[in-house]
């Protein structure tokens, strides 16, 4: 059989993928990179905001068009728990959909010898090994529907963590990348936490550097000491990834973030302070319901007053099914862009000793001005 098997946008989502097409590789499937001549489509969804979701609904529709008449096509990834409405209507075109908690499913579906549950969710990325080290999240944030399709934190075990990464080392490789929808919450199901998992890790034998990916700052405020005292491991790059996503405290409390811009401002203050050369990423969400030209002047001074190494600037879309979704009044989409450009244009000023700044930011304005008619 050939097997078609695509998916973009975060990196969990396609360590869940590769997770797919190793199955079907391992069980004697060949896989292709032509939907046309697939006899099984399957696109791995992600919904992380409205404009990736119409990326993700138009791809679909360009796969069924291309698809043979006698095709089987899934959709797996977290729209289909997101958006259960679309996920039916597939459902009615004879499209199977499951979601990242539902991979197993293949199991049942396929019958294949190889086991899809015994596959870890790893992919190769360049020179580095990215490996998904647990599924949902302990968050309580009002904006995000990503939740609907992962749940609650659901973390794999430290020893098969540890043995992709002996895996990977076996096969050459020196970088890895420990990635979930929030990294910082691996074990709080499991009786355990992110301090013992890293400290596991830099504890074994081999020349290896470790990479994380986000990283909520309510585990810096749980963990200060601790944390901070196992990101110092020479096998830990000094690199991190933690969102801040307002720089006002009332916006900070309606978006259920769990932490105020000050203990934010000690967090960042205390890394700095005991990894000097660690270089820090954010997030700032612009134009989140109610936000006023104070509350973005706030989150425009918490950027200008850190050195950030990197800076995603997003402008709010509403997602069906979230809290914020209720929350008025909205920004207007005209003024979220504007704020946007002048949050980041801001930032790459205060760059401008450097080579190729605009690497050191991301936004999603360009997609959203592409789709304007749509939103």
């Amino acid at each position: 059989m050939k097997v078609f098997i695509e998916s973009f946008a975060c990196a969990s989502n396609t360590a869940d993928a590769n997770r797919v097409r190793s199955y079907f590789d391992i069980n004697g499937n060949q896989i292709t990179d032509d939907p046309r001549t697939a006899d099984l489509i399957i696109l791995m969804s992600c919904g992380f905001n409205q404009i990736i979701k119409k990326q993700h609904f138009k791809r679909m529709d360009e796969l069924q068009r291309l698809s043979k008449n006698d095709a089987t096509i899934m959709l797996g990834g977290c729209i289909s728990k997101i958006d259960k409405d679309y996920a039916k209507d597939l459902n009615k075109k004879g499209i199977y959909t499951f979601g990242p908690r539902e991979i197993e499913m293949l199991d049942n579906i396929f019958g294949y010898k190889h086991k899809i549950r015994n596959i870890s969710p790893v992919f190769k990325n360049q020179d580095s090994k990215i490996i998904r080290i647990s599924t949902g999240c302990k968050g309580k944030c009002t904006y995000c529907a990503i939740k609907f399709a992962n749940g609650s934190t659901l973390s794999r075990s430290a020893e098969d963590i540890k043995k992709d990464i002996i895996e990977g080392i076996s096969e050459g490789f020196s970088q890895f990348k420990l990635t979930s929808e929030d990294t910082g919450a691996w074990g709080q199901d499991i009786r355990s936490n992110i301090v013992n998992l890293l400290n596991e890790i830099t504890a074994m034998d081999g020349d290896f550097r470790l990479t994380l990916s986000t990283i909520h700052p309510k585990w810096f405020l749980k963990y200060p000491k601790q944390l901070i005292g196992a990101l110092k491991s020479r096998k830990i790059a000094k690199n991190i990834y933690l969102p801040l996503q307002s720089g006002s405290n009332r916006v900070l409390k309606l978006m259920g973030r769990e932490y105020t811009k000050e203990q934010y401002d000690t967090i960042y203050n205390l890394i700095k302070q005991e990894i000097p050369e660690i270089k820090i990423q954010s997030d700032i969400l612009v134009g989140f319901p109610s936000e006023t030209e104070e509350d973005f002047r706030k989150s425009f001074d918490a950027v200008m007053s850190k050195n950030l190494y990197f800076l995603q600037v997003f402008a709010y879309t509403d997602m069906k099914g979230t809290m914020s979704e209720k929350i008025e009044p909205k920004v207007d989409m005209k003024i979220s862009h504007n704020r946007v450009r002048e949050l980041i244009n801001a930032f790459l000023d205060s760059k401008s000793e450097c080579v190729g700044k605009r690497m050191l930011v991301n936004t999603n304005i360009e997609s959203l001005e592409k789709n304007k008619m749509e939103v």
